[in-house]
């Protein structure tokens, strides 16, 4: 996907299909045997709307209709009614041709008496062939069956000529069972007579409409692309109002784009000063779209906007692989579940793993699920004790804590104590499927004291992120507690401070989950929580006293660490759209956050504007988090597809940018060790001066390190995530592959353009005596030697972890995708 700096401007080439336009006639029916014609007994529809791309008519009660036909006509087509759909919904107009009659076939739409209805929605899948495509589309298949869908509706960038030719046969009304909508994107637009010609002839208008329930769907194009299209704004300005005055006033109503035209709280639709449509006026409820492959949701006066990645591999900003059901009510109202895709059945029992589970000293078991199927939701989770073959605890319900993690407890009876126990999980899914596992552990209250000591408040632990702690966890490890936050956690790592571990959540539907979490070290009690605006998706801080975070909405927040009470906090001047997915650093009396002409330096204590960054601008969205240079002199940020940028710390003025040898790509936060940064971006390894930007050494790689892992850099070794290939150590002395630690596949995948097999890391490695400690995709947390790379521990949570550890103490601490805190502690 390559963003629009500017729309492209139509222009008229070929659009005629004939030199004058002439009138059309023809007749709507129910082809109920499918067979194309109109046969005896088949019924005709009424009220159905038909239109030649400008003209806009509805069917007589015998079904027939009449158009006048334009200047610039191209295609005939219906407004499908609720209930049918078509081979096809559209006609293109032949020379000499007036008469087109439309077959429309009855099928089970799902549509409840009151209108409520539910779809999916796609986007960005970006296909050179159908190959590789099958896992992802049978998943979309069997979810929008077994979740009764109405129909799926893609929003654009199918893409190029290849992707376009594609795309259709593997998923259309036919092999999905259902309706499936196209929209066009900037991809879409490609070399012909007009840059829609092939999309055309595929995929029929690029602008049309279509009716389920209660609901009015519309569809328009996106204004440019890679070639110029043949429609203008002015084009499907007069065709919408047509459209628009056909149906009932109060008619709730639902846009699809590829691309999302504003960032205010109305939303009027423009193709000059005298051709407006305030579609806030007909009851607008959302637009949805695509192009910025990520997952985001804002509300814009009345209407929502709802953007989705990619369901087919990890978004270009790292976003989940997804598609996302909208939920519509009777009044029209959307409700959104974003979905995972590839998952198949998939269950671990979290809180248990190496013969040990967090028993309390009444006995008190708490048993933590995480459960997924992409294509059927979880229905309910039971757990069940034996000992021996004695069950002691029979099927005892939990209750879902987020779309990934269920939870219960229960009493073991204090006989069994000094036993075996076998912990079974069963799973429900709402398709009939069953997943089981079982797990074995010794019925104790483990006696390690559990605490914590040095503060751990950035990425990392430092403001600096070189993840070296200067506390050694020693084997063996025991889970003290888990507790989850109510959402899920993203990139925000962990921090501790003052003897607290904070986290931040994030709400992809839009639902008020997002929150900042204070929870007791020693074990997992939640002290306090903060509802946030939005998801916060990246690096939170603490220092002063205070735990900051920012909010893809572009609000920094900071709350007092013992209390959770708000201190202060300030709407950073960033853009709506793409979302604010960087992570802030924050050292002694300041704090780093914003991006862009957003970024800026604060006063921590006070909120105090100190300088804001004028040197450079906002693009796409990053998941790297800002970084300082050791004197804390040298701030790092920085854009995808732009650039890195340093601004001197102190007031802001931009020192250099670097965006050559694949650096515009990075995603990785730079870690500051003796005087240099260390950081990967696409297929490299780099070395370079804070100060200058000079590039001092790039390791080229034979595999994909686009990823956020910041690099371990210690006296031997150079650590780091990749994302296909697991863990990597570099020989620091010779940059020669020293030991390589392959992690299991991914459950979900982020890193842009990659699924299969992928063993993916996105967090960041860090190091504890002579074991570095890291998490990955594939739910499970490492302990690897730092020297030869062999495994000495591992816990498998079952739910992705994008997460970097925290280690104070005796105690170290992970989050993972499902929102659960875990605390481990050692000898």
């Amino acid at each position: 996907m390559k963003r629009l700096n500017t729309l492209v401007s139509a222009v008229l080439l070929g659009l005629c299909a004939a030199s004058e336009a002439q009138a059309y006639s023809g007749k709507v029916y129910a082809d109920t045997n499918g067979n194309g014609r109109h046969d005896k007994g088949e019924k005709v529809l009424g009220n159905v709307m038909v239109s030649d791309g400008l003209n806009v008519t509805k069917t007589l009660s015998d079904g027939t209709y009449s158009l006048p036909g334009h200047a610039r006509e191209r295609f005939l087509f219906v407004s499908m009614p609720s209930g049918y759909k078509a081979t096809r919904y559209y006609h293109p107009i032949e020379k000499g041709v007036e008469h087109y009659d439309f077959a429309l076939q009855p099928y089970e739409a799902h549509v409840k008496k009151d209108g409520a209805h539910s779809f999916v929605h796609i986007s960005d899948t970006e296909i050179s062939s159908a190959v590789g495509q099958e896992d992802w589309v049978n998943d979309l298949r069997n979810y929008a069956w077994n979740e009764q869908a109405a129909f799926i509706v893609h929003t654009g960038d199918i893409c190029y000529e290849k992707g376009l030719k594609a795309h259709k046969p593997m998923m259309n009304d036919g092999n999905m069972d259902l309706p499936v909508y196209y929209c066009i994107g900037n991809h879409d637009l490609v070399n012909g007579k007009y840059g829609e010609e092939l999309f055309e002839k595929i995929y029929g208008p690029v602008y049309y409409s279509f009716n389920v329930g209660k609901m009015h769907y519309i569809v328009t194009p996106m204004w440019g692309g890679d070639y110029r299209p043949g429609y203008t704004k002015e084009d499907v300005y007069r065709w919408l109002k047509n459209d628009l005055a056909q149906i009932p006033k109060g008619t709730p109503v639902v846009f699809f784009n590829h691309d999302y035209w504003t960032t205010g709280d109305r939303h009027i639709f423009s193709a000059g000063s005298d051709k407006t449509i305030d579609l806030d006026a007909h009851n607008l409820k959302a637009w949805i779209y695509g192009h910025w492959h990520i997952n985001y949701i804002t509300r814009h006066g009345k209407a929502l906007a709802i953007c989705t990645s990619t369901p087919a591999r990890g978004g270009i900003d790292h976003a989940t692989s997804a598609f996302r059901t909208l939920h519509v009510d009777k009044q029209g109202n959307l409700k959104s579940e974003l979905r995972y895709t590839y998952i198949d059945r998939h269950l671990e029992i979290a809180s248990v793993q190496n013969g040990q589970a967090p028993v309390r000293a009444d006995g008190e078991l708490n048993v933590s699920v995480n459960a997924y199927a992409t294509v059927a939701t979880a229905d309910k989770v039971l757990f069940s004790c034996w000992v021996g073959q004695k069950e002691i605890l029979s099927d005892k319900a939990m209750t879902q804590t987020t779309d990934f993690n269920w939870r219960g407890k229960a009493k073991l009876p204090e006989k069994y104590r000094g036993r075996t126990v076998t912990l079974k999980a069963t799973a429900y899914f709402h398709n009939g499927e069953v997943a089981v596992q079982e797990k074995y552990f010794t019925f104790a209250s483990d006696s390690l004291p559990a605490g914590t000591s040095t503060d751990w408040t950035n990425l990392a632990g430092n403001a600096r992120h070189v993840g070296i702690s200067k506390d050694t966890v020693a084997l063996p490890f025991a889970l003290a507690w888990s507790t989850n936050i109510g959402s899920n956690i993203y990139m925000s790592s962990p921090i501790v401070y003052k003897n607290k571990v904070y986290a931040a959540s994030v709400d992809e539907n839009e639902s008020g989950k997002a929150a900042i979490v204070a929870m007791n070290a020693a074990d997992g009690t939640v002290v306090w929580k903060y509802a946030t605006r939005a998801s916060v998706k990246n690096t939170i801080a603490g220092t002063q006293g205070l735990i900051f975070a920012q909010d893809v909405y572009g609000y920094l927040y900071a709350l007092d660490a013992e209390s959770g009470k708000l201190a202060w906090e300030k709407k950073l001047d960033v853009a709506y759209i793409p979302s604010l997915n960087d992570g802030i650093v924050a050292s002694g009396e300041r704090v780093f956050a914003g991006s862009g002409k957003g970024l800026c330096a604060l006063d921590a204590r006070t909120g105090t504007l100190l300088w804001q960054n004028t040197g450079w601008a906002q693009r796409e969205g990053t998941t790297a988090t800002l970084s300082l240079s050791a004197d804390e002199k040298v701030l790092i940020g920085g854009v995808q597809w732009g650039a890195m940028y340093a601004n001197d710390a102190d007031n802001g003025q931009l020192l250099w940018g670097k965006s050559e040898n694949g650096i515009r790509n990075r995603a990785s936060s730079p870690a500051m060790f003796e005087g240099l940064m260390y950081f990967l971006s696409l297929k490299s390894l780099f070395v370079l001066s804070p100060s200058t930007g000079e590039i001092l050494f790039e390791k080229e790689l034979p595999y994909s390190v686009d990823v956020t892992s910041t690099p371990l850099v210690t006296d031997e070794e150079i650590i780091f995530g990749t994302a296909e290939n697991g863990l990597v150590a570099l020989d620091r002395h010779n940059w020669t592959e020293k030991w390589k630690f392959r992690t299991g596949k991914a459950l979900i995948y982020t890193a842009p353009y990659v699924n299969g097999e992928a063993a993916q890391i996105e967090c960041s490695p860090v190091l504890s005596g002579d074991m570095v400690l890291v998490g990955a995709s594939d739910g499970a947390l490492y302990g690897i030697n730092r020297h030869d790379g062999s495994l000495m521990w591992s816990h498998k949570v079952g739910a992705p972890i994008m997460t970097t550890m925290a280690v104070s103490g005796n105690m170290f601490f992970a989050a993972d995708f499902a929102g659960n805190i875990y605390g481990f502690k050692g000898k």
